[in-house]
């Protein structure tokens, strides 16, 4: 069993490993060119300001929900995007 003072230290362990990855994430986005986006992602990529969520964009477009569901999904496999719980709601916001 492990006591309190190492179960701290490997918390503490694994959130520096955590805060090195995403330094190198960072690094890594920063490297690679930049994914070419279609023109109907890139109405929808406008509205991933962390502010908007799917239903906003279906309101903003016209296009259907599956629609812009599936442009999000492209855009967040891209690594263009990433998407949030904020409160009651899910947001999406560019990386």
């Amino acid at each position: 069993m492990m006591s309190r003072k190492q179960f701290e230290e490997l918390v503490d362990l694994l959130k520096s490993i955590e805060r090195k990855l995403d330094t190198l994430v960072n690094f890594q986005r920063a490297s690679m060119p930049k994914p070419k986006i279609p023109r109907e992602e890139e109405t929808i990529l406008k509205l991933c300001d962390g502010k908007h969520t799917i239903e906003d964009m279906v309101n903003a477009t016209g296009k259907k929900n599956s629609y812009v569901r599936k442009i999000l999904t492209q855009l967040r496999k891209k690594g263009v995007i990433e998407s949030k719980r904020s409160g009651e709601k899910v947001v999406h916001k560019k990386v």
